[in-house]
């Protein structure tokens, strides 16, 4: 709700004097979220409802200090109550509560869904009751006595966490909870772990050989090369994967990627937006197309970087076949690391130091870092081709398992590189569980040099693909440089694709609906008739937060204000 609204209402519903305008409601909420702003998620604030509009919620907590925050439970929370809430969740931009149970004593239901199932009555049991009735579970004696053992043994999570993982059908393991709890708070997303990971590489290197120990640090860079140079021939998995991704025995990768091919159009719709967004920022001319696909080459090395690697092979007693090749661009980063592997496993190296120092090199370590990048990652035209999400997912689980194996070899499992593939790891696997259910899919993109995150959930469950009338609709949620978050709600219904861009900056908005024609031609090429609107949203989506709204009768995207200019 913007804070106009609730102006309004607040000056036709409380009493003279309260709050007499905008501006002094305005230092209202300004000296309520200086209170608040201490307080850790967990702790409480206690204050009198002012007004209520769905989740939204005014509190008075005296002092003319307002809060304007999110509710999360289903208690009815009435102007005029006074009422104890726990701090969920508490930024710069939101704040969410959810009620105590000091307050749960005005809910009946509550005490005697307990008193049924002999459970005595206490704030984690009644939490416990309370968000069952929130998520549309059974509160009979059997699935209280359920979900009260679950949450026993797991006295330290939140009791709100373990019952929408039971909803899902999500098993409570600890790396499930820990990977639902980031999903739920935005700290998800793949692409930045991947980037994480290629970053941390050199760092280990680093490690081990700064102990003195050269060969085993060489033997390490050897089993890392073997896997980035031996996974990728023609950009597919060769025999990689020997045991089958966890799920994808039930088809759900592939039932996936027929979703996301045929959202590929659109994603590279609103990649090119950014392409164009990212050219105006620069004050440079627009050079025209989609971001291309990175070539099977070295890319994002200047002429200096060039030179200086060649260079530093010609050191290290690479052949000048190999070093021409280069320098004038015509060997792939893949097949040149092949080369340095192939190198490490000669024990008759003629010059160790140099090969060291090869390694060592910032210029080695972009072309690295660039190849991890391109085999980890996917451009707006690759997630349009047939086959390509899954082809990532089963590299992604192959080589970050055989990574682990490299680490552990190498005694750095615990080291933050072995954590964060171990977190990228549970992440992916914890995707294939949610897929027994929903299509969602992360998209680590590469787009322009820079990297991005999608993410994509097709509205119905698997059960059904597509509604009665035949149509499928999905959220494509994008973290752009340039454009920020972009929300894409696509409709497709035979040929027919019907896009609502949602974004929180209005200039960016106006900047998109004044090329959405040039835009759409990418749609209409691919022989789709193509409308679009665009809308002004409030807040950043959270695509797990859409997830738990199904089945529960909620509005998609309900909380957001239309422009008129859609």
């Amino acid at each position: 709700m913007r804070l106009s609204s609730f102006s309004g209402q607040v000056n036709q519903n409380l009493t003279e004097g309260t709050v007499e305008s905008t501006s002094s409601m305005e230092q209202g909420l300004k000296n309520g979220m200086e209170a608040v702003a201490g307080k850790l998620p967990g702790q409480s604030v206690s204050g009198e409802v002012l007004l209520r509009n769905g989740s939204d919620i005014l509190i008075s907590m005296g002092k003319n200090q307002l809060l304007q925050a999110k509710l999360e439970g289903n208690m009815s929370a009435q102007p005029g109550q006074m009422l104890t809430f726990q701090i969920k969740h508490n930024s710069s931009s939101k704040i969410v509560l959810t009620p105590l149970f000091e307050n749960t004593s005005q809910d009946p239901n509550v005490s005697k869904a307990l008193m049924a199932a002999g459970l005595p009555e206490n704030s984690i049991t009644a939490g416990m009751v309370r968000a069952m009735m929130q998520e549309g579970l059974s509160i009979n004696r059997q699935s209280l006595f359920q979900m009260n053992r679950l949450i026993n043994a797991n006295p330290h999570t939140d009791i709100q966490t373990l019952v929408q993982m039971q909803r899902l059908s999500l098993p409570a393991t600890p790396e499930n909870i820990a990977q639902f709890e980031a999903y739920k708070n935005y700290q998800h997303q793949l692409g930045e772990s991947l980037s994480d990971i290629a970053e941390a590489f050199t760092q280990t290197f680093q490690e081990i050989t700064g102990s003195g120990n050269m060969e085993e640090g060489l033997g390490f860079y050897k089993e890392v090369l073997g896997i980035l140079a031996g996974e990728a021939e023609e950009g597919t998995v060769q025999d990689a994967v020997k045991e089958p991704v966890q799920g994808q025995e039930n088809g759900q990768v592939q039932q996936m990627q027929g979703d996301v091919s045929k959202l590929g159009a659109v994603l590279e719709e609103a990649a090119e937006g950014e392409m164009v967004k990212d050219t105006v920022a620069k004050e440079a001319p627009a050079k025209g197309g989609m971001p291309q696909a990175l070539p099977d080459s070295m890319p994002e090395l200047s002429k200096e970087e060039t030179a200086e690697l060649a260079r530093q092979l010609k050191q290290a007693g690479f052949p000048r076949n190999l070093t021409n090749a280069v320098l004038i661009g015509q060997i792939s980063g893949r097949k040149l690391l092949g080369e340095v592997e192939k190198r490490l496993s000669d024990e008759n190296i003629p010059d160790r130091e140099a090969l060291y120092k090869l390694l060592e090199g910032k210029e080695f370590k972009h072309l690295l870092k660039n190849e991890m990048t391109r085999q980890w990652m996917l451009t707006p035209e690759e997630v349009a081709k047939e086959g390509s999400v899954d082809k990532l997912y089963e590299r992604l689980n192959s080589q970050l398992n055989r990574l682990n194996q490299v680490l552990s070899q190498a005694g750095k499992e615990n080291t933050p590189l072995a954590k964060t593939i171990s977190n990228t790891t549970s992440n992916i696997d914890f995707m294939n569980q949610m897929n027994q259910m929903f299509t969602y899919v992360q998209l680590p993109l590469k787009m322009q040099g820079k990297n991005a995150n999608g993410e994509l959930f097709v509205y119905t469950n698997k059960k059904s693909l597509a509604k009665k009338d035949g149509s499928v609709s999905a959220l494509l949620h994008l973290d752009m440089e340039h454009l920020g978050s972009v929300d894409v709600h696509v409709t497709l219904n035979n040929q027919k694709v019907s896009t609502k861009f949602y974004l929180k900056d209005d200039s960016v908005l106006d900047f998109i609906a004044q090329n959405i024609d040039k835009l759409n031609k990418r749609l209409e090429s691919r022989g789709y008739s193509a409308t679009a609107e665009f809308i002004n949203k409030e807040e950043d989506t959270n695509v797990m937060e859409e997830i738990l709204k199904q089945d529960k009768n909620i509005s998609m995207l309900s909380g957001y204000s239309f422009d008129a200019r859609a």
